[in-house]
């Protein structure tokens, strides 16, 4: 995983500055979104939208994200927006983004296959998850963030956020070993 802590101040008059965040938060930023909206080309939408407010909040006068906190601004501007594309549209799809990896990528080892079948069996468990918790979970582990920074994205507290993560981990776990006990 690759961590999202950059120096506390990016000089917001420099154009190039906003080039190494989108080199950096793309990925991320377009995994989550995709997960929120469930739709990728929304999920591109939503993200370059993001990084457009980004552009603003630096060239504007602004000093950009308080105090350096970038990861979690760029989250928190995320969610918003794929939460509005949520309500402009009011209606979820499924990513199918696996479907077509799956369709180009070359014979998988034994190894790999064992990892993609515990990859879909997580998956599953999360599935069964709460929203919100699903959404922890996302924020944590594919992306990287802090409990601090979470609680930031969410409007959470933190003591708030581990809580929660640390149920949703509970019921992860708890389904895995259900999973390997089934015949």
């Amino acid at each position: 995983m690759t961590e999202h802590r950059l120096p506390m101040h990016v000089e917001p008059t420099t154009g190039g500055a906003i080039e190494p965040l989108i080199t950096q938060f793309e990925g991320p930023l377009l995994r989550y979104a995709a997960s929120v909206t469930g739709d990728l080309e929304r999920a591109r939408d939503v993200v370059q939208e993001t990084f457009f407010a980004l552009h603003r909040e630096m060239t504007d006068g602004a000093r950009g994200p308080v105090n350096g906190q970038i990861a979690a601004w760029l989250f928190t501007v995320c969610r918003h927006r794929a939460l509005d594309v949520l309500r402009k549209e009011q209606r979820m799809t499924t990513l199918a983004s696996e479907t077509t990896e799956a369709a180009v990528a070359p014979e998988p080892s034994a190894t790999e296959l064992e990892q993609r079948e515990l990859a879909g069996q997580l998956r599953q468990s999360l599935a069964q998850l709460p929203e919100r918790q699903q959404e922890l979970v996302r924020l944590k582990f594919q992306n990287n963030l802090s409990y601090r920074e979470i609680a930031e994205v969410t409007g959470l507290s933190v003591s708030n956020v581990g809580f929660l993560l640390h149920t949703a981990i509970k019921r992860l776990r708890a389904g895995l070993v259900e999973r390997e006990r089934a015949p």
